[in-house]
Formats: C-alpha cells, structure tokens, sequence
C-alpha cells in the first residue's frame, strides 16, 4: 500500500496530464457571452411584459370600481350646498 504523499503526488500528475489535454474552443467567450446576453434579454423582456399586465390589470380594476360607485351624493356630501 502506497502511503499517502505518494498517492497525492500521483493523483496531482494525473490531473495535470488530464488538464494538459484540455483545450478551449476559440470561441468559447464569445459563445458563452452571447447565451447570456440573450437570457438577460429574454428576462428583462419577461419582467417588461409582466409589469405591463399588472399595472394593466390593476388601472382595469380601478376603472371597474370607480364605475359601480353610486352616483347619488354619500355620507360625506349629505348637506346640501350653501348659497
């Protein structure tokens, strides 16, 4: 049985021998770069169109119950006006 400074040195060479063997593709940056530009950009659409049918919704909403007021004069309009 190897004692241990032995297996962590060949272990250390084996991963520098697979390391060595790696290569980038030349466009790899760029590549990567362009997939996330396109998914901040598909997100912050995302968020637009969201923020759109919420304020939307929510100026519909506010139309619908200022339309159902009652139209006769309420409590706080209960005087009639003074001359």
């Amino acid at each position: 049985m190897s004692n241990p400074p032995d297996t962590e040195r060949q272990l250390r060479e084996a991963l520098e021998t697979l390391a060595a063997g790696v290569h980038p593709a030349p466009d790899a940056y760029e590549s990567a770069r362009g997939d996330w530009q396109r998914r901040e950009r598909r997100r912050r659409m995302v968020l637009a169109a969201l923020i759109l049918v919420v304020f939307t919704l929510a100026t519909v909403i506010g139309l619908v119950v200022l339309n159902q007021a009652p139209a006769e004069p309420g409590v706080v309009f209960d005087r009639p006006p003074s001359p």
